[in-house]
């Protein structure tokens, strides 16, 4: 199946990927604003070392690193062939739906990212934001780390991409295992390092974060994309119906 197919399947699903991000005059985009504008910065002193570390490990390859967390889940929960095949198969499911969704609603809205809007800050007509032409985010080619140097994105920044796709992969391990409550590991090629969780609702929550210290998304960004996955997952997890266990 075709990506241009796949998003009018996504369509006729009824879904709705276009709720607006906050008004630029509103007292929750000012809230938002500030935020980032403190925590996401470069040189921000009030990010922790370890927030640091999250922000640049979960820009990663979102569905690689996704996909290693569902080899280690096969292993330690001792899931057959049948059973890892379904798990694999409505997880990335649902993060394919999650991604067209995200780049459709993207694209609809077009919302400057916190590197543009906090230079710009004086053009947004809201008193509560301070313009800063000189500000810029933690992903900068100036932080260490593995791999392509770090930037802010190239595309428009709500809803959050990652975060729609973690949300739709977090609800459907969560519908797949039938509680939210299992502990695992994963393991990010841009710091070389293992983070440890010990719910599925606990990785999704430090996604949202993450891309906020990372200063390349507001927090209305994440909880919008974090609402998106349930409905995805509900029609992504693959019925056990003809399933044959075989090991």
């Amino acid at each position: 199946m075709g990506w241009q197919r796949a998003a009018v399947r996504r369509a006729q699903r009824g879904d709705d990927p276009l709720r607006p991000p906050n008004p630029l005059t509103s007292g929750e985009y000012a809230e938002d604003f500030n935020e980032v504008k403190q925590l996401g910065a470069l040189g921000s002193t009030t990010r922790t070392a370890d927030q640091t570390e999250a922000a640049i490990f979960w820009q990663d390859h979102g569905p690689a690193l996704w996909n290693r967390v569902f080899r280690t889940l096969s292993a330690s929960r001792g899931l057959g062939i049948a059973d890892t095949a379904r798990l694999f198969a409505s997880a990335n499911l649902a993060s394919a739906d999650g991604a067209i969704g995200c780049w459709e609603s993207k694209y609809h809205w077009k919302f400057w990212r916190p590197i543009t809007a906090i230079r710009e800050a004086d053009t947004d007509g809201n008193p509560a934001t301070e313009a800063d032409p000189a500000w810029t985010p933690l992903f900068d080619p100036a932080t260490p780390q593995f791999g392509t140097p770090l930037v802010t994105p190239g595309f428009p920044e709500h809803p959050s991409g990652h975060g729609c796709i973690s949300g739709a992969i977090v609800h459907t391990l969560q519908d797949f295992f039938g509680t939210d409550k299992i502990a695992f590991s994963a393991f990010s090629n841009r710091t070389r390092t293992t983070r440890s969780y010990d719910r599925f609702s606990d990785a999704l929550k430090e996604v949202i974060d993450a891309r906020v210290w990372g200063g390349i998304h507001f927090r209305r960004t994440g909880r919008r994309a974090r609402q998106e996955g349930r409905p995805l997952a509900r029609q992504a997890l693959l019925p056990t119906d003809g399933l044959t266990q075989t090991g």
